[in-house]
């Protein structure tokens, strides 16, 4: 008989209860070559291990950090070791030091984790780098020559494996199991109370709609399709909803550019008639504009397309809203699914061209994304959870693949569950859990995995 969700999620609290008692939180030269390159040889590890920095001393770089996808550093969650104090932050790396400010990180909040920043010229004389608490960040300069993978010169880092990856390795194959299946557990519990929490303050309609938008953004936009949710909330959106809410995203122009096709500009015009007329009571100024990120997605998940299908949905609420049960979970894809649009359904943008063929404006993956992260964990029954156990995904990210890889290393039986949502969530709790808050050396995770039972 498979343990209850309740009694994994209880020991997996105790483990990290045990952990953590008594703790506070925690808190002239050659050109340089392109960014890009220079990134893919830091993500690589093709950096020297050690390296003085201009104002701070020595620097060791113990991990390198995750190659960010999205706005903000180049490098999050790397660790280094500066003049022998061990810190866990961002890293951002710059062709100059001048860049810093040029790009506006200096103003920028996101920018406010960044441990080191590595360039690779000179900077000015007197050159410090400081993020938006006027704090200064030390600062790297790296040659582009000591960049070179050939160099013989330069010893180069190798990514160091996590302490907890013995004992993991120790475990028998049914107390892996348990213990993923314990984070799975606390994962859906901390989803089902932020859910509950979110009902009790603006009632179940508006809750499953901002959670609903909210998978709709994927991982690049889901900051800015909840802020949208918030500025354009579900009780003022029923009537003409395509309207405001791709207004209140700020998608919409008076005229579209002139390589627009006709039926582009037709459709834009119904919509901006439309939102011609609540533009002042939804319009969000400039400086308040939604966070898009639009350049690592795919076209066919453009913000402006998933904007348009969460406007889709909106337009069939009312049938939604009764399949949002793991009973009726079936159903709920098929609604889900089935919902088109004459625009968007072979469009990416209000701007692009159309498609050679229909992509259908709701995909699977973002189907089981919800039922993952919000339908399953919101019905507190034995039945939701052995469902949720058999689901799998479609694909599994690199990042998931990544802290598999550090945690377990080579334990073939796991390589072939990591497609179970199960798994990929409790990889992403331990990691939230311990990886990316802890230092390596001094977390308590690896000797309480001993005692794992």
């Amino acid at each position: 008989m498979t343990p209850s969700r309740h009694h994994l999620a209880e020991k997996y609290r105790k483990l990290l209860a045990d952990i953590y008692a008594g703790c506070a939180a925690a808190p002239g030269a050659t050109p340089p070559p392109q960014e890009l390159r220079i990134q893919g040889l830091w993500a690589s590890h093709q950096h020297p291990a050690e390296a003085v920095t201009l104002h701070h001393g020595t620097v060791r770089i113990l991990e390198s950090g995750r190659w960010n996808r999205c706005p903000g550093p180049d490098f999050t969650h790397a660790e280094i070791e500066l003049n022998g104090k061990r810190i866990r932050g961002d890293i951002e790396i710059d062709p100059s030091a001048q860049d810093w400010e040029r790009h506006g990180h200096g103003a920028n909040p996101n920018f406010n984790n960044v441990v080191l920043h590595v360039v690779l010229t000179p900077p000015p004389s007197g050159w410090f780098t400081r993020n938006s608490l006027h704090q200064e960040i030390p600062l790297l300069y790296l040659p582009p020559e000591t960049w070179e993978p050939d160099n013989p010169r330069v010893q180069y880092g190798d990514p160091p494996l996590p302490r907890c990856r013995q004992p993991l390795a120790d475990m028998s194959t049914e107390k892996v199991a348990q213990l993923l299946q314990a984070a799975a557990a606390q994962r859906m519990a901390n989803k089902r109370n932020r859910l509950h929490q979110r009902i009790h303050a603006v009632g179940k309609q508006q809750a499953w709609y901002e959670a609903w938008g909210t998978t709709l953004g994927y991982s690049a936009n889901k900051l800015a399709m909840h802020m949208l949710t918030l500025r354009a909330p579900l009780k003022d959106i029923r009537h003409e909803p395509e309207a405001k809410l791709l207004g209140t995203a700020g998608f919409l122009v008076p005229l579209l550019h002139d390589s627009a096709t006709p039926e582009a500009r037709n459709y834009h015009r119904s919509v901006w008639d439309a939102w011609w007329l609540v533009r002042e009571q939804f319009e969000v100024s400039p400086d308040r504009a939604l966070p898009w990120c639009q350049a690592p997605t795919r076209p066919i998940n453009h913000p402006q397309r998933r904007v348009a299908a969460l406007a889709a949905s909106v337009a069939q609420w009312s049938c939604i809203m009764p399949l949002l049960t793991t009973q009726t979970a079936g159903e709920l894809e098929k609604r889900l699914s089935a919902i088109t649009h004459p625009f968007w359904d072979t469009h990416y943008t209000l701007t692009s061209a159309p498609m050679k063929q229909k992509s259908a404006l709701i995909g699977q993956a973002r189907i089981t994304d919800f039922l993952i992260n919000h339908l399953f964990p919101y019905d507190d029954t034995p039945q939701s959870w052995e469902q949720y156990l058999r689901i799998k995904q479609s694909s599994i990210p690199h990042g998931i693949e990544r802290t598999a890889s550090l945690l377990f290393g080579e334990r073939n039986e796991l390589k072939s569950q990591l497609r179970y949502a199960y798994v990929q969530q409790a990889l992403l709790q331990i990691d939230s859990d311990f990886c990316a808050s802890n230092i390596c050396q001094d977390c308590a995770f690896p000797a309480q995995l001993c005692q794992w039972q």
